[in-house]
């Protein structure tokens, strides 16, 4: 990395937060240093990083120099204005150069533009790296902080987000679109993207800035991250106890019907939270705490609990055999039964309930509410007080 600046504190900064990433730094004070150490021969550096007021030049100037060179016309130049005009912008993208952005700039998002350049090209635009090297929240933060317009789309189609100008204007996600399929992709995404640069001119579904994201959205994804570095895993497979949710159920807030009804053994819990209506860190954090209260239970368990007792005849979980005694019309209600009469069960309880508090979004407060009792009629029954028996399901 070349690093031209004559401010020798600031660019120490920058300059220990990149050698911190792995990159070795040059570091020259103005542009004619910086035009000499690029006319040596031997290796280019992958990036040119200019402050725009420079003693013997400016930035601009220099990055014009940098592209009228055939030999180095292709190496990328990041400019960094401590001095913010209007016209810059303009200038910048006249002379070439990959990126503006104003001061004050974080060392990291610095350090994210300067993982993304060096990773590997697949074309005069468009770079290509890996959430393993470099997440996709730092290069959201970091396209966010210039001036660059593009799309960043995850390997096979899964997912993209388009950015023009400092903002997020549009998002496609596990068949979301907008603001949740960004938040989301930024949640769940992994594996190789690119990041393809140049005009996003359709109008989008939305518009988030950098402020947005960084004060609202990523304490958020922090939350959820530490979630996952400590709690269930995202593959896990649970199913609710009902005879424990029974025990429970004064206790919980009146809303965790929502996550619960989403555990029915089949799902894994990276399913359960991609079709949770809350934040994602809301519904990992119940999540968590049914499964220590143990209303939650892996899946495996209750099918192993319930072949040691029936035997190998017991049909697969959540999959009953259909009965061929069974009629048209006749209704089996005894489990809805059972289960009505657990929730009745429960409340008398006199625990305090359970309040699910969602950082900036407001707070779960979730029960049961009672289903009115039905009445089941039969094929012949009539009148105006009988109530479907799948009325509440």
């Amino acid at each position: 990395m070349l690093l031209v600046d004559s401010d020798v504190s600031a660019q120490a900064v920058l300059a220990a937060g990149l050698a911190e990433a792995g990159f070795e730094v040059l570091m020259v004070g103005g542009a004619h240093a910086a035009l000499e150490a690029l006319a040596q021969d031997g290796r280019l550096p992958h990036l040119v990083i200019a402050e725009v007021e420079l003693p013997d030049g400016d930035g601009f100037s220099l990055c014009g120099q940098v592209r009228a060179d055939a030999r180095t016309a292709h190496v990328p130049v990041v400019l960094l204005a401590r001095r913010q005009e209007d016209f810059h912008k303009d200038l910048a993208g006249g002379v070439g150069a990959d990126d503006y952005l104003p001061q004050p700039v974080l060392v990291q998002d610095v350090v994210a533009l300067a993982r993304l350049k060096a990773a590997r090209r697949m074309g005069d635009a468009t770079y290509e790296s890996h959430t393993a090297r470099l997440s996709l929240v730092h290069v959201a933060r970091a396209l966010l902080a210039g001036v660059r317009s593009g799309r960043v789309v995850l390997a096979e189609g899964a997912g993209w987000f388009a950015f023009r100008h400092g903002l997020v204007v549009d998002a496609v996600f596990h068949g979301e679109r907008g603001s949740l399929a960004f938040r989301r992709m930024l949640c769940f995404g992994s594996g190789a993207y690119a990041v393809a640069l140049g005009p996003e001119l359709h109008k989008g579904s939305f518009t988030m800035d950098r402020a947005y994201l960084c004060e609202t959205v990523l304490p958020g994804l922090e939350r959820f991250d530490a979630l996952r570095a400590r709690g269930l895993p995202l593959a896990s497979r649970l199913t609710v106890d009902f005879s424990r949710l029974a025990e429970m159920l004064s206790t919980l807030p009146e809303d965790v019907g929502e996550v619960v009804r989403l555990f029915d053994g089949r799902r894994t819990l990276r399913a359960m939270l991609l079709e949770c209506p809350f934040p994602e860190a809301v519904a990992y954090e119940a999540s968590t705490r049914l499964f220590a209260l143990g209303v939650l239970v892996p899946a495996c368990h209750v099918e192993e609990r319930e072949r040691a007792r029936c035997g190998a005849t017991v049909p697969g979980f959540f999959e009953p055999s259909p009965s061929v005694e069974s009629q048209p019309g006749a209704v089996d209600t005894s489990a809805q039964d059972s289960f009505e009469a657990s929730l009745d069960l429960a409340e008398d309880g006199s625990s305090e309930p359970l309040t699910l508090v969602g950082g900036a979004q407001p707070p779960v407060i979730l029960t049961f509410p009672k289903q009115a009792s039905r009445t089941v009629s039969g094929p012949g029954a009539g009148g105006s007080g009988a109530v479907p028996d799948d009325a509440g399901m």
